[in-house]
Protein backbone atom coordinates (compact mmCIF):
# COMPACT_ATOMS: atom_id res chain seq x y z
CA UNK A 1 0.00 0.00 0.00
CA UNK A 2 0.88 3.69 -0.45
CA UNK A 3 -0.04 6.81 1.09
CA UNK A 4 0.18 10.11 -0.97
CA UNK A 5 -0.12 13.14 0.71
CA UNK A 6 -1.64 16.65 -0.96
CA UNK A 7 -1.62 19.81 1.27
CA UNK A 8 -4.86 21.69 0.32
CA UNK A 9 -5.32 25.41 1.43
CA UNK A 10 -7.39 24.28 4.63
CA UNK A 11 -6.90 20.61 4.52
CA UNK A 12 -4.66 17.64 4.16
CA UNK A 13 -5.89 14.84 2.17
CA UNK A 14 -3.94 11.17 2.45
CA UNK A 15 -4.91 9.14 -0.60
CA UNK A 16 -4.29 5.04 -0.49
CA UNK A 17 -3.55 2.93 -3.74
CA UNK A 18 -3.45 -0.50 -2.49
CA UNK A 19 -1.69 -3.64 -4.07
CA UNK A 20 -3.14 -7.09 -4.68
CA UNK A 21 -2.22 -8.61 -0.90
CA UNK A 22 -3.50 -5.60 0.88
CA UNK A 23 -6.25 -6.52 3.08
CA UNK A 24 -10.16 -4.99 1.26
CA UNK A 25 -11.73 -6.55 3.95
CA UNK A 26 -11.07 -7.14 8.17
CA UNK A 27 -12.53 -8.92 9.79
CA UNK A 28 -12.74 -8.03 14.17
CA UNK A 29 -14.91 -9.74 16.85
CA UNK A 30 -17.96 -8.42 15.63
CA UNK A 31 -17.88 -6.24 12.31
CA UNK A 32 -16.77 -7.09 9.08
CA UNK A 33 -14.66 -3.84 7.83
CA UNK A 34 -14.02 -2.85 4.31
CA UNK A 35 -11.20 -0.30 3.29
CA UNK A 36 -12.94 2.11 1.06
CA UNK A 37 -11.36 4.09 -1.73
CA UNK A 38 -12.48 7.57 -0.32
CA UNK A 39 -10.05 10.24 0.08
CA UNK A 40 -9.30 11.21 3.82
CA UNK A 41 -9.02 14.37 5.23
CA UNK A 42 -8.52 16.14 8.00
CA UNK A 43 -9.31 20.38 7.95
CA UNK A 44 -5.93 21.88 9.27
CA UNK A 45 -4.88 25.40 8.47
CA UNK A 46 -2.25 25.22 5.71
CA UNK A 47 0.14 27.10 7.63
CA UNK A 48 0.36 24.59 10.22
CA UNK A 49 0.27 21.26 7.91
CA UNK A 50 3.34 23.18 5.96
CA UNK A 51 5.79 22.52 9.18
CA UNK A 52 4.02 19.31 10.55
CA UNK A 53 7.19 16.59 11.03
CA UNK A 54 7.35 13.89 8.63
CA UNK A 55 7.39 11.46 11.49
CA UNK A 56 3.64 12.40 12.56
CA UNK A 57 2.69 12.04 9.07
CA UNK A 58 4.27 8.76 9.29
CA UNK A 59 2.63 7.74 12.23
CA UNK A 60 -1.33 9.73 11.37
CA UNK A 61 -1.00 6.80 8.28
CA UNK A 62 -0.02 3.85 9.87
CA UNK A 63 -3.17 4.90 12.36
CA UNK A 64 -5.17 4.96 9.60
CA UNK A 65 -4.37 2.08 7.14
CA UNK A 66 -2.73 -0.20 9.59
CA UNK A 67 -5.59 -2.79 9.15
CA UNK A 68 -6.00 -3.14 5.97
CA UNK A 69 -1.54 -3.18 4.92
CA UNK A 70 -0.64 -6.91 3.45
CA UNK A 71 3.31 -6.87 2.78
CA UNK A 72 4.46 -3.25 2.82
CA UNK A 73 3.16 0.34 3.65
CA UNK A 74 5.04 2.84 1.92
CA UNK A 75 5.24 6.47 3.78
CA UNK A 76 4.99 9.92 1.68
CA UNK A 77 7.86 11.56 3.17
CA UNK A 78 11.06 10.62 4.40
CA UNK A 79 11.07 9.93 8.57
CA UNK A 80 13.77 10.23 10.94
CA UNK A 81 15.66 7.04 11.65
CA UNK A 82 14.38 6.77 15.05
CA UNK A 83 10.97 7.04 14.11
CA UNK A 84 12.18 4.13 11.70
CA UNK A 85 13.23 1.85 14.43
CA UNK A 86 10.84 2.32 16.95
CA UNK A 87 7.97 1.71 14.88
CA UNK A 88 9.63 -1.32 12.87
CA UNK A 89 10.11 -3.33 16.64
CA UNK A 90 6.33 -3.42 16.96
CA UNK A 91 4.93 -3.89 13.51
CA UNK A 92 6.02 -6.76 12.57
CA UNK A 93 3.05 -7.92 10.00
CA UNK A 94 4.24 -6.08 7.20
CA UNK A 95 7.14 -3.79 5.96
CA UNK A 96 7.59 -0.32 6.51
CA UNK A 97 8.59 1.37 3.65
CA UNK A 98 10.30 5.00 3.45
CA UNK A 99 13.25 6.63 3.19
CA UNK A 100 15.58 7.33 6.51
CA UNK A 101 16.73 11.12 6.83
CA UNK A 102 19.53 10.50 8.65
CA UNK A 103 19.79 14.30 9.11
CA UNK A 104 15.86 14.67 10.26
CA UNK A 105 16.38 15.46 14.28
CA UNK A 106 13.62 13.32 15.92
CA UNK A 107 10.99 14.51 18.01
CA UNK A 108 11.41 14.01 21.68
CA UNK A 109 8.83 14.32 24.82
CA UNK A 110 8.80 18.33 25.86
CA UNK A 111 9.60 18.50 29.20
CA UNK A 112 7.32 22.27 29.67
CA UNK A 113 4.28 20.87 27.27
CA UNK A 114 0.56 20.37 27.43
CA UNK A 115 -1.16 17.53 28.59
CA UNK A 116 -3.97 16.86 25.86
CA UNK A 117 -6.89 14.91 25.46
CA UNK A 118 -8.79 12.97 22.48
CA UNK A 119 -12.38 14.49 23.68
CA UNK A 120 -15.56 12.72 22.80
CA UNK A 121 -18.02 14.86 25.16
CA UNK A 122 -19.26 11.27 26.16
CA UNK A 123 -19.10 10.54 30.15
CA UNK A 124 -16.26 8.91 30.12
CA UNK A 125 -14.17 11.32 27.95
CA UNK A 126 -15.66 14.38 30.32
CA UNK A 127 -14.69 12.18 33.57
CA UNK A 128 -11.51 12.10 32.51
CA UNK A 129 -11.37 16.32 31.57
CA UNK A 130 -12.25 16.60 34.85
CA UNK A 131 -9.72 14.56 36.71
CA UNK A 132 -6.83 16.04 34.68
CA UNK A 133 -4.53 19.02 34.92
CA UNK A 134 -6.42 22.24 34.56
CA UNK A 135 -4.18 23.42 31.29
CA UNK A 136 -5.74 20.26 29.57
CA UNK A 137 -5.92 20.69 25.78
CA UNK A 138 -9.15 19.12 24.51
CA UNK A 139 -9.45 18.28 20.97
CA UNK A 140 -12.76 17.10 19.58
CA UNK A 141 -12.53 15.22 16.22
CA UNK A 142 -15.71 16.60 14.13
CA UNK A 143 -16.98 13.69 11.30
CA UNK A 144 -18.84 15.32 9.04
CA UNK A 145 -22.84 14.47 8.98
CA UNK A 146 -24.34 12.52 6.10
CA UNK A 147 -27.82 12.40 5.35
CA UNK A 148 -28.11 8.71 5.37
CA UNK A 149 -26.04 8.35 8.49
CA UNK A 150 -27.78 8.27 12.30
CA UNK A 151 -24.30 10.32 13.44
CA UNK A 152 -25.44 13.49 15.12
CA UNK A 153 -22.40 16.06 15.96
CA UNK A 154 -24.79 18.39 17.79
CA UNK A 155 -24.59 17.38 21.02
CA UNK A 156 -20.84 17.10 21.86
CA UNK A 157 -20.54 20.51 19.96
CA UNK A 158 -22.48 22.30 22.21
CA UNK A 159 -20.91 20.57 24.92
CA UNK A 160 -17.74 21.67 23.16
CA UNK A 161 -19.05 25.29 23.27
CA UNK A 162 -20.19 24.90 27.06
CA UNK A 163 -16.77 24.35 27.83
CA UNK A 164 -15.38 26.92 25.63
CA UNK A 165 -17.47 29.44 27.60
CA UNK A 166 -16.23 28.07 30.71
CA UNK A 167 -12.55 29.00 30.18
CA UNK A 168 -11.51 25.38 28.61
CA UNK A 169 -8.85 25.20 25.89
CA UNK A 170 -11.09 23.03 22.62
CA UNK A 171 -10.23 22.54 19.76
CA UNK A 172 -12.66 21.08 17.32
CA UNK A 173 -11.14 19.63 14.02
CA UNK A 174 -13.24 18.10 10.92
CA UNK A 175 -12.00 15.25 9.47
CA UNK A 176 -14.03 12.38 7.79
CA UNK A 177 -11.10 9.85 8.63
CA UNK A 178 -13.66 6.85 9.74
CA UNK A 179 -15.43 7.27 6.41
CA UNK A 180 -11.88 4.72 4.96
CA UNK A 181 -14.10 1.93 6.00
CA UNK A 182 -16.83 0.49 5.67
CA UNK A 183 -19.25 0.52 8.35
CA UNK A 184 -17.99 4.04 9.43
CA UNK A 185 -16.16 4.16 12.39
CA UNK A 186 -12.08 4.25 13.28
CA UNK A 187 -10.01 2.45 11.41
CA UNK A 188 -7.74 1.85 14.75
CA UNK A 189 -8.47 2.25 18.29
CA UNK A 190 -6.89 5.47 19.13
CA UNK A 191 -7.37 7.05 15.49
CA UNK A 192 -9.21 9.60 17.43
CA UNK A 193 -5.83 11.16 18.45
CA UNK A 194 -5.15 11.71 14.48
CA UNK A 195 -6.17 15.65 15.20
CA UNK A 196 -3.96 16.60 18.27
CA UNK A 197 -1.22 14.69 16.59
CA UNK A 198 -1.39 16.79 13.98
CA UNK A 199 -1.65 19.95 16.39
CA UNK A 200 0.97 18.99 18.86
CA UNK A 201 3.59 21.13 17.57
CA UNK A 202 1.86 23.97 17.29
CA UNK A 203 0.07 23.23 20.98
CA UNK A 204 3.24 22.04 22.17
CA UNK A 205 1.70 19.18 23.25
CA UNK A 206 3.29 16.30 25.61
CA UNK A 207 0.43 13.74 25.85
CA UNK A 208 -2.67 12.85 24.75
CA UNK A 209 -4.78 10.86 26.46
CA UNK A 210 -8.21 9.00 26.35
CA UNK A 211 -11.28 8.29 27.99
CA UNK A 212 -11.01 4.42 28.20
CA UNK A 213 -12.24 2.96 31.11
CA UNK A 214 -11.45 0.21 33.42
CA UNK A 215 -13.90 -2.69 31.48
CA UNK A 216 -12.19 -2.14 28.05
CA UNK A 217 -8.86 -1.50 29.64
CA UNK A 218 -8.61 -4.49 31.83
CA UNK A 219 -11.36 -6.05 30.58
CA UNK A 220 -13.77 -6.47 33.25
CA UNK A 221 -17.45 -7.44 32.56
CA UNK A 222 -16.03 -9.30 29.88
CA UNK A 223 -14.70 -12.65 30.16
CA UNK A 224 -11.18 -12.49 31.62
CA UNK A 225 -8.85 -9.90 33.12
CA UNK A 226 -6.38 -8.72 31.31
CA UNK A 227 -2.79 -7.41 32.25
CA UNK A 228 -2.72 -4.14 30.30
CA UNK A 229 0.89 -3.41 30.49
CA UNK A 230 1.57 -6.98 29.34
CA UNK A 231 -0.65 -6.53 26.67
CA UNK A 232 0.19 -6.08 22.24
CA UNK A 233 -2.06 -2.70 22.95
CA UNK A 234 -0.18 -1.51 25.21
CA UNK A 235 3.00 -2.03 23.45
CA UNK A 236 1.97 -1.20 20.20
CA UNK A 237 0.22 1.91 20.78
CA UNK A 238 2.88 3.64 23.47
CA UNK A 239 5.81 2.55 21.37
CA UNK A 240 4.81 4.59 18.26
CA UNK A 241 3.35 7.67 19.89
CA UNK A 242 6.80 7.59 21.95
CA UNK A 243 8.30 7.49 18.33
CA UNK A 244 7.30 11.24 18.06
CA UNK A 245 7.36 12.72 21.32
CA UNK A 246 3.92 11.95 22.90
CA UNK A 247 3.31 9.86 25.85
CA UNK A 248 0.33 7.81 25.45
CA UNK A 249 -2.12 8.10 28.94
CA UNK A 250 -5.30 6.67 30.37
CA UNK A 251 -6.75 8.62 33.30
CA UNK A 252 -9.82 6.99 33.77
CA UNK A 253 -8.06 3.33 33.03
CA UNK A 254 -9.00 2.77 36.44
CA UNK A 255 -12.43 3.73 36.70
CA UNK A 256 -15.56 2.12 35.76
CA UNK A 257 -18.25 2.89 33.83
CA UNK A 258 -20.42 3.37 37.18
CA UNK A 259 -17.70 5.07 38.61
CA UNK A 260 -17.25 8.17 35.62
CA UNK A 261 -21.37 8.08 35.79
CA UNK A 262 -20.60 8.59 39.58
CA UNK A 263 -17.97 11.80 38.75
CA UNK A 264 -20.29 12.86 36.29
CA UNK A 265 -23.14 13.11 38.91
CA UNK A 266 -21.27 15.80 41.36
CA UNK A 267 -18.28 16.89 38.76
CA UNK A 268 -20.13 20.27 36.53
CA UNK A 269 -17.86 19.48 33.94
CA UNK A 270 -18.24 15.62 33.84
CA UNK A 271 -22.20 16.89 34.21
CA UNK A 272 -22.02 18.21 30.57
CA UNK A 273 -21.77 14.86 28.84
CA UNK A 274 -24.01 12.96 26.53
CA UNK A 275 -22.77 9.61 25.01
CA UNK A 276 -25.19 9.20 22.84
CA UNK A 277 -24.18 10.22 19.35
CA UNK A 278 -27.38 9.75 17.28
CA UNK A 279 -30.06 12.40 19.63
CA UNK A 280 -29.30 16.21 19.85
CA UNK A 281 -27.91 17.67 22.67
CA UNK A 282 -30.17 17.09 26.15
CA UNK A 283 -32.32 15.03 23.93
CA UNK A 284 -30.32 11.33 23.34
CA UNK A 285 -32.11 8.92 21.02
CA UNK A 286 -32.88 6.83 23.72
CA UNK A 287 -33.00 3.55 20.93
CA UNK A 288 -29.61 2.85 20.88
CA UNK A 289 -27.04 0.56 22.88
CA UNK A 290 -25.49 2.75 24.35
CA UNK A 291 -28.76 5.17 25.60
CA UNK A 292 -29.81 1.75 26.88
CA UNK A 293 -26.69 0.93 29.04
CA UNK A 294 -26.18 4.56 30.35
CA UNK A 295 -29.87 5.67 31.00
CA UNK A 296 -30.29 2.35 33.34
CA UNK A 297 -26.93 3.10 35.51
CA UNK A 298 -27.91 7.01 35.68
CA UNK A 299 -31.36 5.67 37.31
CA UNK A 300 -29.94 2.76 38.91
CA UNK A 301 -27.36 5.36 40.48
CA UNK A 302 -30.17 7.60 41.48
CA UNK A 303 -29.80 10.81 39.14
CA UNK A 304 -32.50 10.14 37.54
CA UNK A 305 -36.17 9.30 38.37
CA UNK A 306 -37.85 7.75 35.36
CA UNK A 307 -36.76 5.24 32.98
CA UNK A 308 -38.49 4.09 30.43
CA UNK A 309 -37.41 0.71 30.45
CA UNK A 310 -39.41 -0.82 27.02
CA UNK A 311 -38.92 2.07 24.43
CA UNK A 312 -35.16 1.15 25.17
CA UNK A 313 -35.66 -2.42 25.17
CA UNK A 314 -37.68 -2.11 21.60
CA UNK A 315 -35.27 -1.82 18.93
CA UNK A 316 -32.48 -4.73 17.21
CA UNK A 317 -29.72 -3.52 17.98
CA UNK A 318 -30.43 -3.46 22.13
CA UNK A 319 -31.83 -6.63 21.86
CA UNK A 320 -29.12 -7.97 20.12
CA UNK A 321 -26.41 -6.65 22.37
CA UNK A 322 -28.02 -7.95 25.29
CA UNK A 323 -28.22 -11.60 23.65
CA UNK A 324 -24.35 -11.55 23.09
CA UNK A 325 -22.59 -14.15 25.54
CA UNK A 326 -20.79 -12.39 27.65
CA UNK A 327 -23.32 -8.90 26.94
CA UNK A 328 -20.63 -6.10 26.34
CA UNK A 329 -19.79 -4.91 29.82
CA UNK A 330 -21.80 -7.35 31.54
CA UNK A 331 -20.60 -5.75 34.66
CA UNK A 332 -22.17 -2.34 34.39
CA UNK A 333 -25.76 -3.74 33.45
CA UNK A 334 -25.33 -6.52 36.29
CA UNK A 335 -24.46 -3.76 38.75
CA UNK A 336 -27.17 -1.45 37.83
CA UNK A 337 -30.12 -4.39 37.74
CA UNK A 338 -28.48 -5.48 41.31
CA UNK A 339 -29.69 -1.94 42.58
CA UNK A 340 -33.14 -1.80 40.97
CA UNK A 341 -36.58 -3.05 41.84
CA UNK A 342 -37.27 -5.79 39.15
CA UNK A 343 -40.48 -6.33 39.81
CA UNK A 344 -41.05 -2.51 38.50
CA UNK A 345 -39.38 -3.53 35.60
CA UNK A 346 -40.92 -7.16 34.89
CA UNK A 347 -39.13 -6.95 30.90
CA UNK A 348 -35.35 -7.33 32.86
CA UNK A 349 -36.05 -10.13 34.74
CA UNK A 350 -35.19 -12.30 31.74
CA UNK A 351 -31.96 -10.58 31.40
CA UNK A 352 -31.27 -10.39 34.78
CA UNK A 353 -31.58 -14.38 34.80
CA UNK A 354 -28.73 -15.13 32.97
CA UNK A 355 -26.02 -13.01 34.99
CA UNK A 356 -23.81 -13.85 37.65
CA UNK A 357 -26.39 -12.32 40.80
CA UNK A 358 -24.22 -13.68 43.24
CA UNK A 359 -21.04 -11.12 42.54
CA UNK A 360 -20.87 -8.15 44.87
CA UNK A 361 -20.18 -5.42 42.11
CA UNK A 362 -19.45 -2.82 44.62
CA UNK A 363 -15.67 -2.44 44.00
CA UNK A 364 -17.01 -0.90 40.64
CA UNK A 365 -17.87 2.26 42.63
CA UNK A 366 -13.93 2.37 43.48
CA UNK A 367 -10.81 3.21 41.67
CA UNK A 368 -8.02 0.77 40.67
CA UNK A 369 -5.04 2.25 41.58
CA UNK A 370 -2.82 0.04 40.00
CA UNK A 371 -3.94 2.02 36.39
CA UNK A 372 -1.81 5.13 37.90
CA UNK A 373 0.77 3.57 35.55
CA UNK A 374 -0.92 4.21 32.47
CA UNK A 375 -0.47 8.21 33.07
CA UNK A 376 2.59 10.25 32.61
CA UNK A 377 4.79 10.74 35.57
CA UNK A 378 4.23 14.16 35.46
CA UNK A 379 0.81 14.40 36.03
CA UNK A 380 0.61 11.19 38.03
CA UNK A 381 0.02 13.07 41.79
CA UNK A 382 -2.06 15.50 39.98
CA UNK A 383 -4.43 12.94 38.45
CA UNK A 384 -4.20 10.50 41.98
CA UNK A 385 -5.47 13.73 43.74
CA UNK A 386 -8.55 14.55 41.63
CA UNK A 387 -9.84 11.08 41.31
CA UNK A 388 -9.37 10.77 45.04
CA UNK A 389 -12.07 13.76 45.39
CA UNK A 390 -14.97 11.67 43.84
CA UNK A 391 -13.78 8.13 44.26
CA UNK A 392 -12.35 5.77 46.57
CA UNK A 393 -9.66 3.79 45.92
CA UNK A 394 -10.05 -0.11 46.43
CA UNK A 395 -8.53 -2.29 49.15
CA UNK A 396 -6.75 -5.27 49.05
CA UNK A 397 -9.87 -7.30 48.89
CA UNK A 398 -11.51 -5.46 45.85
CA UNK A 399 -7.96 -5.32 43.71
CA UNK A 400 -7.90 -8.89 44.13
CA UNK A 401 -11.31 -8.98 42.49
CA UNK A 402 -10.46 -7.11 39.67
CA UNK A 403 -7.51 -9.06 39.01
CA UNK A 404 -8.80 -12.28 39.33
CA UNK A 405 -12.00 -11.58 37.22
CA UNK A 406 -12.97 -14.57 35.37
CA UNK A 407 -16.61 -15.09 33.78
CA UNK A 408 -15.87 -18.48 32.36
CA UNK A 409 -17.78 -20.75 34.42
CA UNK A 410 -20.91 -19.02 34.79
CA UNK A 411 -20.72 -18.87 30.92
CA UNK A 412 -20.69 -22.34 30.73
CA UNK A 413 -23.01 -23.38 33.51
CA UNK A 414 -26.10 -24.57 32.25
CA UNK A 415 -28.20 -22.52 33.98
CA UNK A 416 -26.70 -19.57 32.16
CA UNK A 417 -27.08 -21.54 29.08
CA UNK A 418 -30.83 -21.92 29.74
CA UNK A 419 -31.41 -18.82 30.42
CA UNK A 420 -29.74 -17.58 27.56
CA UNK A 421 -32.18 -19.84 25.86
CA UNK A 422 -35.11 -18.61 27.52
CA UNK A 423 -34.06 -14.92 26.70
CA UNK A 424 -34.13 -15.38 22.95
CA UNK A 425 -37.66 -16.56 23.39
CA UNK A 426 -38.75 -13.83 25.29
CA UNK A 427 -37.35 -11.45 22.63
CA UNK A 428 -39.56 -13.58 20.23
CA UNK A 429 -42.76 -12.66 21.82
CA UNK A 430 -41.35 -9.07 23.41
CA UNK A 431 -44.98 -6.81 22.15
CA UNK A 432 -44.57 -4.16 25.08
Amino acid sequence: MRVKLKLLDSKMEFKFDRDLEDNKIRDDKLTRNIMTDEKIYIKINRNISQNIHPDIIGLVAILLCNPFVGKKLELPLKVSSKFMKDVTSVISRYKIVSEVDHDLEPLIELEDGYPSLAFSGGADSCAALAIMPSRTIGIFLKRPMKKDSKYDHNAPLEICNLLKNAGFDIRIIESNLENIRSPTGFPTDLANSIPALLLSQELRLDSISFGTVLESAFGIGHQNYIEYSKGSHWRFYSKIFSAVGINLSLPVSGVSEVGTTMIGGVSSIASLSQSCIRGKHKKPCLRCWKCFRKELLIYSLGFKSMLNITSLMNTNEVQKRLSEIPISHENVILYSLQRMNLEDFQYLKPIFNKMDKKINLEFLEKWFPDSIEFVPKKYRFTIRENILKYLEPMNSVEIDKVKNWNMNSHLENRDTIKAQEELIKFWQNFNP
